[in-house]
């Protein structure tokens, strides 16, 4: 039987009707408690809520009241309870005995307690998240409690994660690009990836969340890992907000400031911030290109100074006990202006002899834009943990490029390329879940996406002292892609003991219209993607989980884009508008060392895998970078983390490596390609507590061997450290760091048919960068206020 989207979505709503009326007709075993603590008439916020049971005053749940006072405990088993309160600033308190009935769902009378008569003057919580942290089917690396490249960009912030190098402007996890870079869980593939991870301050990030095994929740999209940018969010009572500067130098000088402002109080929560960014930048490329009759030595200097501003606000309101609606809103742009010279020397392969030799410069000038806003509405059905939340969002990207093309030295045409481009993506998604019992949770959604790209090339050329429109490289190219998709999965938790079973379906249309030449090509496929984990305690602190996942890589916009954009005139790149998506089977198991990541064994098989190569003419010397499909992907190995904690209590961090086998085997260029290797990543950070109240840090990597389709690389590597201190009552932060202070660039060699490439990427290292922030606002207030505003700041931390 053939499936198709509306026949699941059928079958999705008829089984959420039926787990509905199944649980109105029959009651569960278990039963809720709910109540309210009050200090006079103000909620106790935040209070620890203990549910204890009368026979033996043994703890069966905790929790923690909510700004109201509020709480809640679900899935109790029928017996006579009690319920503690305490809290800080609060004695211990006992209430009275209540009897719950199976399947009832008691609402207890507000309980009164009060402050326990000690005014603390201050209240330091001295617990810190660890940087590393295990949760279900993803690894989060906590990059706000690192020191090191807090002053730079959301690129300097990738380079905190175990595993990720970043070598110029690829992006690599365990020596494999192809990373989906989500952030807030919305999707980037549609934008100027690589512009906004570097005009996006660090400062926006709590978290990066590297997903290894997905579930059917989550977009099937992804083949070398999913990488969620977390961004911050306001968590405190009361109005508060920060500012700071920075600066940094590398070859060039960098500046940014911004500051941020929040008010909590009550049913409403609001943020805001700016900020400004101007973080100028060297790249380099080298190239030698090897023919029997002339090589080609190449070298390029990209230069850019982009001017980058955001906006950002946010509001979510309480419309009941049960009810949030909220909504966020995020503009950017800038400005992001490049100067890059590319000087080509062509040389005799027997004597070095210099035969000709050009200089090539290249002005791009690229304004652009992002808007976002995403809303929300969350509603609890009843207190046994039924809900749905509904989720809109929309983003338009624009961008209106201007590349000129001047050659001194050879007779090449100078080229002015006019590059206008839009994106505008809407989305919409519902999510239900509900608990079926005290040990399963059912779970189950639909998701529509509509994306509407326009991207134009106007090129000209000089010909007789005039610029003529190129009639073989003009072009306008039309995207249009629809995705709709259905899930369920169903969830098993006893003790320690848990496992999940997914089903994702995924229905696709994607038109590539060429207006120039008035051609489509159209890509429309529908796939089930299943997926389904399991974890178990193994002794003592060690645990292990095993997962499994089908995933799907489409190509992205600017891969199937045709368009040609020039390094020099013998030197270009296009897209490829026949690109398939590649399709990956991933499993994996793991060990856990008190739900630390330990230990790691993956393998992946991927076929139609989505690569960069590179061709050439050895008649004309014009080569080019292109993405196409090979045919087989096989990638298996493993990885270890060791926490540094053991060593002195002033030390922590961490110490880990990963060795994967990469083979990839196509029929490619008229032959035969199978390459493989064996590559090693290993990675380091070292946190100290230093005298004088001082904080220290040392982080680094290195990437050994790799290969990537028909390239293969050597070995390269980084260190960075940094100082944090905090002054005036912790409301000064200042910090002072070095990225790239020991560093070893990218160099990749080509040899596969005819031909003969060597590669040199380098970036700019090291960079020296301060920061200073100042905060304001309720979390500083004294004495009972004091205790009220520390309380709500702890819980803040815990929920982050």
């Amino acid at each position: 039987m053939k499936l198709n989207l509306p026949t699941l979505l059928c079958s999705f709503i008829l089984l959420l009707c039926t787990c509905v009326s199944a649980q109105e007709t029959k009651p569960p075993e278990n039963a809720s408690v709910s109540g309210r603590i009050l200090d006079e008439q103000t909620p106790a916020e935040f209070t620890n809520i203990l549910l204890l049971t009368a026979s033996d005053s043994a703890v069966l749940k905790l929790e923690l009241a909510d700004e109201s006072g509020r709480f809640s405990f679900i899935n109790v088993p029928a017996a006579d309870y009690f319920i503690r309160t305490t809290g800080i600033g609060y004695g211990e308190k006992n209430h009275p005995v209540f009897t719950l009935s199976p399947g009832q769902e008691l609402s207890l009378p507000d309980y009164q307690i009060s402050g326990s008569g000690t005014n603390l003057e201050t209240i330091e919580v001295v617990a810190r998240k660890p940087f590393l942290e295990q949760k279900a089917g993803m690894l989060v690396v906590n990059v706000d409690q690192s020191i090191t490249g807090q002053g730079g960009t959301v690129i300097d912030m990738l380079r905190k994660v175990p595993g990720i190098v970043v070598a110029g402007n690829r992006i690599q996890m365990a020596g494999k690009s192809g990373l989906t870079i989500l952030i807030d869980g919305r999707p980037t593939k549609y934008m100027d990836i690589q512009s906004l991870l570097r005009d996006m301050p660090a400062d926006n990030i709590k978290s990066i969340e590297v997903i290894s095994q997905p579930g059917a929740q989550y977009d099937a999209e992804g083949s070398g890992g999913v990488i969620n940018l977390v961004l911050k969010k306001n968590s405190l009572l009361g109005t508060n907000g920060s500012v700071y500067v920075g600066g940094g130098y590398g070859e060039r000088a960098k500046y940014r400031a911004g500051g941020q402002l929040s008010h909590r109080a009550g049913k409403l929560n609001l943020t805001g911030g700016a900020s400004w960014n101007r973080n100028s930048w060297v790249d380099g490329l080298d190239l030698i290109r090897r023919f029997d009759d002339r090589t080609f030595v190449q070298t390029n200097r990209d230069f850019g100074i982009p001017n980058s501003y955001s906006l950002r606000g946010g509001a979510d309101y309480d419309l009941t006990d049960r009810q949030r609606v909220g909504l966020n809103a995020r503009y950017n742009w800038g400005q992001s202006p490049r100067s890059a010279n590319n000087m080509t020397e062509i040389r005799s392969p027997e004597t070095d002899e210099l035969l000709e030799s050009f200089v090539t410069s290249a002005e791009r000038t690229r304004p652009w834009t992002s808007l976002n806003l995403d809303a929300f509405y969350r509603i609890k059905l009843d207190t046994s943990g039924q809900e749905i939340n509904f989720d809109a969002s929309y983003n338009r990207f624009t961008r209106d490029g201007r590349v000129e093309l001047k050659t001194v030295g050879a007779d090449f045409p100078d080229r002015v390329n006019l590059e206008p481009s839009s994106a505008d993506i809407v989305s919409a998604q519902v999510d239900y879940k509900k608990p079926l019992s005290q040990t399963l949770i059912f779970k189950a959604g639909a998701k529509a996406s509509m994306a509407e790209l326009d991207n134009e090339l106007l090129a000209r050329f000089s010909q007789a002292g005039e610029m003529v429109i190129d009639e073989n490289l003009s072009n306008q190219f039309l995207y249009d892609e629809n995705i709709k998709a259905a899930y369920t999965s169903i969830g098993w938790e006893k003790g320690d003991l848990s496992a999940n079973f997914g089903l994702r379906f995924e229905d696709t249309q994607m038109e590539g219209y060429n207006v120039t030449l008035d051609s489509f090509n159209n890509r429309n496929f529908s796939q089930l993607f299943p997926s389904l984990s399991f974890n178990a305690p193994a002794f003592g602190p060690i645990g292990f989980s095993m997962a499994y996942s089908y995933r799907i890589e489409r190509p992205s916009y600017y891969d199937l884009n045709p368009f040609v954009s020039y390094l020099d005139p013998l030197t270009f790149e296009k897209g490829n508008p026949f690109l398939r998506p590649e399709l990956i089977h991933s499993g994996q198991f793991s060990l856990t060392y008190e739900k630390q990541p330990f230990f790691n064994l993956s393998y992946d098989y991927t076929s139609d895998v989505i690569a960069d190569v590179t061709e050439q003419d050895s008649e004309t010397g014009v080569a080019f970078q292109n993405t196409v499909n090979l045919d087989r992907y096989i990638r298996y190995g493993g990885s270890l983390f060791l926490p540094l904690d053991f060593i002195a209590k002033p030390i922590s961090g961490y110490i880990g490596g990963m060795l994967f086998y990469n083979d990839y085997t196509s029929d490619y260029l008229g032959g035969q390609l199978d390459q493989d290797q064996w590559s090693f990543t290993g990675f380091f950070q070292v946190n100290a507590q230093l005298p004088g109240d001082w904080k220290g840090e040392v982080s680094g990597w290195y990437q050994g061997k790799g290969i990537e389709g028909i390239i293969r690389s050597e070995p390269l590597y980084g260190v960075s450290a940094g100082v944090e201190k905090d002054f005036f009552d912790d409301r000064l932060n200042f910090i002072l760091s070095g990225d790239g202070i020991v560093q070893k660039f990218f160099t990749g060699t080509i040899r596969y048919q005819e031909q003969n490439l060597d590669i040199r990427s380098i970036w700019e290292a090291p960079v020296v960068s301060v920061k200073l922030t100042y905060k304001f606002g309720n979390r500083f207030l004294k004495k009972n206020e004091g205790r009220r505003s520390s309380a709500s700041e702890e819980r803040g931390r815990l929920n982050d």
